[in-house]
Parts: structure tokens; C-alpha cells; sequence
């Protein structure tokens, strides 16, 4: 540990040392940075392959990620020459590195705990069902000693335990409600309430031990909880892949780019801009509760760190994107943070659509596009329509990724691969049909929308056809659900040591003055307020009043691409290869 925190203490000095250096003239302090952080990974990467701390291994993995992201932006950046943007744009990745790296060094150091023992909605919710089964399966007429009952006290005991694992669960579920769609978020709020009945009247039964139908009321409670647990799950996997189609069309509907073109001469227009970008704030927000999840389902360490990473880069780009634009809507250090943003915005897609079931995917486009056909019979509304046609782009996304591509060459005779192709050119159609809808009767274009759900429920019809005939029922988000095992067995859990990333009211890695101010806000209401439903998005306190024109932006975009597209005569790139290398085999080890 010593060793470590000594390469952690060497790699901060030299980061110091080229705090100041923003040109290629001082290139020198990088190559030392990334060769100091090539011979800290290889130390780790031992340490933890012969340990099997995942705790340690998950932080560690996330703050690398995050290093190696940084210095990338920090190589193409010294490119760019000097300048006050310049500088800004280097002291921004610069505090990120010093920031994981000091993240690192507390890790390791001596007395500290090693970790956070994340417990996922899942691995929660599994615990719960499991204590239940205790219950639920007791079999009074039953004399064999496996289905001996267990005593007043251990009943005591395991209630309590179970409340505070309902507890976390609630907070995450209500942190999720939060966000969720309007037509959600008060069947979220009754359904956690339902669970706090229930589990009242548990604990309420747990302390009657002494009544003659105890096991069997018992038992009753156990089942009614269950159920109501059950509701709850399938309910938010519902809601959740809804809130994944409108995140994603958000992320269009309010890019930075747009953000850029709102004008700013009234106050009138201070206002729009102010709610445009309330909306970019409710959509990183929704990106957020979703990556939490998506952690849950990830399959493996190395997707985990991905969409950790790209969590982290949200939140830290939080509190300095737009206030980037309000400084200067023409400034390179703006376009620099914008650019990063979209990478990482498309990092995050593909890791979920790497996550998501196809199946579940397609099911859930088919109602929405059977809701807003219905919808539009009634009252044509063509917005509606474009939204939709642009949804139906995600799941184009999904099937282009191999591993998703899999399922429809994998269908009997194929017919997937010629369903998708229909998909496509009906889309084109729908596409076509809208762009001269002032010109067309409104049942033409919806007949359009009404093949193209056609061509969908026969694709969906096909997908999974062999596993769902073997008895198989794929999870409606992910298609793996990965385990925290150390040498095969399962975590310890300690409720006492879980992350805000459990509850979605923490931090991922940064700690942020507008993530410090909503936890404090959201810690001071009493618990019965987060029940009740809160109508519309979630607002958070905005620290953007002001938005100025948008001028030579893209002749800065031009530069700073250019830039980055050329060959480095440094070693940087190359030494980073090395380190993702070594991310990659620790993550197979």
C-alpha cells in the first residue's frame, strides 16, 4: 500500500508541475505523467487480481477511466496553443486527474475502508424475496426438520433486516420516480406506499408470536409483501425502458448545439433559454437514474466502469458546460467541454443498447407506437408522430451493435434479418410522409405508422422464439445480471456502508457544489414528503440566467477537430493503449 500511494505522490507532483503548461513546448511533464501512471496500473493490476477486493477494484477501475479520459482531452488541448480558453480548458481536465488521483490516494490509504460495497435495486430486491421464501414456503403439515419454522426472536430479527432493506429499496425507487415520465410518477408513488404497508403490517404480525395462527398469518403477510415487491419490480423495468426511449430523444431535442442557437436579447428570451436548459438538466438527471440501473444489469466489470465513467463525466460537466456558454457563447473552451459531452453521451447509448433485451426493446416501442397511433386517430398531431419515427431510430441503433445482431440471425430461417430490412424501408416512408404531411391527408400518414407496427410485432414475434419455447424469460432491461462474488462467494453486506449510488442521491465521483445543495435539500424533507407525487419534471436549481449569441462557433469546432485528428509526435497515445490494455486484463482476470 505504501508502494502505491509513493506512485500516487510521484504522479501528483509531476501533474503539479505542468499545472501551468499549455503548449507543446512543455510536453514533457505528460510523458512523465502517463509513464508514472503505466507503472502505478501495473502495480495495482497485481495487487488486485491476488486480492479480489471488488469494491477496491471498482473505484480504482472508474478513477483510471476517468485519468486516461482526461489526459486525452489535456494531449489535444496543448495542441491548441495559448489563450484564456486554452487555459480554462486545460485547468478543467487538469483538476479532474488531480481529483481521481487524490481519490486514489485515500483509497489507499492505511485505515481507510476499502470500499463501498454497492448493493444494487436487484441484489436488494433478491434478498428480500429470498427471507420471504422462508414464509412463503413453510408448510404447516409439514414435520420434516428443513421445514422447521424459525423462532420468535430469529423472526424478529429477520423483519428488521428486511425493513431496512425495503428502506434502500424505496429510496432508489422513489429516487427513479423523480425522474420518471408524468404518467408514472404517481403509480410509482402508490405502489412504494403499498410496499410500506405491507411491510408494516410484517413487522406489525412478527410481534405476535404467541397468537395460534401465528405461522399462517405469518405467512399470509409474507405473501402480500411479495406480491406487492413483485409490482413494484415489474412496474419499474416497465417504466424504466420508457424513460429510455424519451431520454434519448432528449439528448437531440436539447443538445448543447441548440442550446448555443437560443437567443438572448429580453427577457422573454432569458426565460425560454432558462427553460430549455432546465430540460438539458431533467434529461442528464433521467441519463442518471437509468446508468444506476444499468449498472445493476451490466454483465461485467468492464461494462460497469464504462457506464460509471460516463456518469462521473456527466456530473462533472454539470456545473461547467452551460456556465461555459453564459461565459461566452463564442469561447473554444465551451466547444472543447460540448465536444467531450457528446462523446461521452455516446459512449453511454452504446453501453445501454449493448445492456437492454431486444425483446423487451421492441415490446416497449410497440406500445408507445400503439399509444400514440390510438392518440392520433383521435387528434392528429404530427409532433407526436415525428418523435416516434425518431424513436423507432434507436432501435436501428440497437440491431446495428453485433452483439444485438446476433438475435436475428439466430431466428428461425433468418426471418429477423428480412423483418429489420421491412423495418427500415417503412421507416424511410414514414420519415418521407411527414416531411410533406401538409400536403397529405393525416389517415395516409398514420396507415404509414400502422404498417410499420405491423412489420414490428412480426419482428418481436420472432426474437427469442427458441428461448421463450425452452421456458426461458429474459429480464426486461438487461440480459445479464452480474454477481459481486469474491473466490465464488457473495459480498458481505453491511447496510451501514452503502453508496448514495444505491439511493441515486449521491455522487458518482465528483463532489459538485449543486450535488452537495440537492443532497442537502433532499436530506432535510421528512420521509412521508418523497412519497407524495411531484406533477411535472423535476426542476433543478438552475445556476444559468443569462445566454449570449452564438458567434464563430463553427469555425472553432473546425480548428479544434482538426487538431485532434492529427498524428502526436508524442508518446502519450501509445502509453494510454498500454494502460487500456491493462484495464482489459484485469477485467478478464
Amino acid at each position: 500500500m505504501d508502494v502505491l500511494r509513493k506512485h500516487l505522490e510521484s504522479c501528483l507532483n509531476i501533474l503539479n508541475r505542468g499545472a501551468g503548461a499549455t503548449n507543446t513546448t512543455g510536453v514533457s511533464w505528460l510523458n512523465d505523467l502517463c509513464a508514472a501512471l503505466l507503472e502505478f496500473s501495473t502495480l495495482v493490476h497485481s495487487s488486485l487480481c491476488s486480492h479480489k477486493k471488488i469494491e477496491s477494484a471498482e473505484m480504482v477501475c472508474l478513477c483510471l477511466s476517468q485519468v486516461m479520459i482526461c489526459i486525452r482531452q489535456v494531449e489535444s488541448i496543448m495542441k491548441l496553443g495559448c489563450g484564456a480558453s486554452v487555459v480554462a480548458s486545460h485547468q478543467y481536465f487538469v483538476d479532474r486527474i488531480s481529483w481521481c488521483l487524490k481519490r486514489l490516494m485515500h483509497l489507499y490509504t492505511p485505515g481507510t475502508e476499502p470500499g463501498i460495497p454497492e448493493r444494487s435495486f436487484l441484489k436488494l430486491l433478491d434478498s428480500v424475496l429470498d427471507t420471504l421464501t422462508v414464509f412463503t414456503s413453510h408448510n404447516e403439515e409439514n414435520t420434516d426438520a428443513s421445514n422447521c419454522f424459525p423462532s420468535p426472536e430469529e423472526i424478529i430479527c429477520l423483519g428488521n433486516e428486511m425493513r431496512l432493506y425495503i428502506d434502500v429499496i424505496l429510496g432508489q425507487s422513489l429516487g427513479f420516480a423523480n425522474v420518471a415520465l408524468s404518467q408514472d410518477k404517481r403509480a410509482l408513488s402508490a405502489l412504494c406506499q403499498k410496499v410500506i404497508r405491507e411491510c408494516n403490517a410484517f413487522q406489525g404480525e412478527c410481534q405476535l408470536p404467541g397468537a395460534a395462527s401465528y405461522p399462517s398469518n405469518l405467512k399470509l403477510k409474507a405473501m402480500t409483501l411479495e406480491q406487492s415487491l413483485y409490482q413494484l419490480e415489474d412496474f419499474i423495468n416497465d417504466a424504466l425502458l420508457r424513460l429510455v426511449f424519451t431520454c434519448f430523444l432528449d439528448f437531440d431535442k436539447f443538445s448543447v448545439d441548440k442550446i448555443r442557437t437560443v437567443p438572448g436579447n429580453s427577457s422573454e428570451d432569458d426565460a425560454a433559454a432558462d427553460e430549455f436548459i432546465a430540460d438539458f438538466d431533467v434529461n442528464i438527471d433521467r441519463a442518471t437514474q437509468i446508468g444506476i440501473f444499468a449498472i445493476a444489469f451490466a454483465p461485467n466489470l468492464k461494462m460497469k466502469t464504462m457506464i460509471r465513467s460516463c456518469l462521473a463525466s456527466f456530473e462533472s460537466l454539470d456545473t461547467s458546460l452551460i456556465p461555459s456558454l453564459q461565459a461566452n457563447g463564442s469561447d473554444l473552451h465551451s466547444d472543447v467541454l460540448e465536444q467531450h459531452f457528446n462523446e461521452e453521451v455516446a459512449k453511454f447509448k452504446t453501453a445501454l443498447q449493448e445492456i437492454i433485451d431486444s425483446r423487451a426493446l421492441l415490446g416497449c416501442y410497440l406500445e408507445l407506437l400503439s399509444a400514440g397511433i390510438s392518440s392520433n386517430e383521435k387528434v392528429y398531431d404530427k409532433e407526436r408522430l415525428q418523435d416516434l419515427a425518431q424513436m423507432s431510430v434507436l432501435l436501428l441503433e440497437h440491431f446495428h451493435l453485433e452483439t444485438n445482431r446476433k438475435v436475428l440471425t439466430e431466428s428461425k430461417h433468418q426471418v429477423g434479418e428480412e423483418y429489420l430490412h421491412q423495418f427500415v424501408r417503412i421507416l424511410r416512408e414514414c420519415k418521407a410522409i411527414l416531411m410533406c404531411a401538409s400536403q397529405v391527408e393525416p389517415q395516409r400518414i398514420i396507415k404509414r405508422f400502422k404498417i410499420l407496427r405491423t412489420i414490428l410485432r412480426k419482428l418481436h414475434g420472432c426474437i427469442g422464439l427458441e428461448k421463450r419455447d425452452e421456458g426461458e424469460s429474459p429480464h426486461l432491461m438487461g440480459k445479464h445480471v452480474s454477481e459481486d462474488t469474491v473466490d465464488g462467494q457473495e459480498a458481505d453486506v453491511n447496510l451501514d456502508n452503502f453508496t448514495g449510488l444505491t439511493t441515486g442521491q449521491g455522487s458518482i465521483l465528483y463532489d459538485t457544489a449543486r450535488r452537495s445543495r440537492l443532497i442537502r435539500n433532499q436530506n432535510s424533507k421528512p420521509t412521508t414528503e418523497t412519497l407524495k407525487p411531484k406533477p411535472g419534471l423535476l426542476r433543478r436549481e438552475s445556476l444559468r440566467t443569462v445566454m449570449f449569441k452564438r458567434q464563430n462557433i463553427a469555425e472553432s469546432r473546425k480548428l479544434y477537430n482538426s487538431i485532434c485528428n492529427q498524428s502526436a509526435d508524442l508518446e502519450i497515445t501509445d502509453i494510454l493503449d498500454q494502460l487500456t490494455g491493462m484495464s482489459n486484463g484485469y477485467f478478464e482476470c
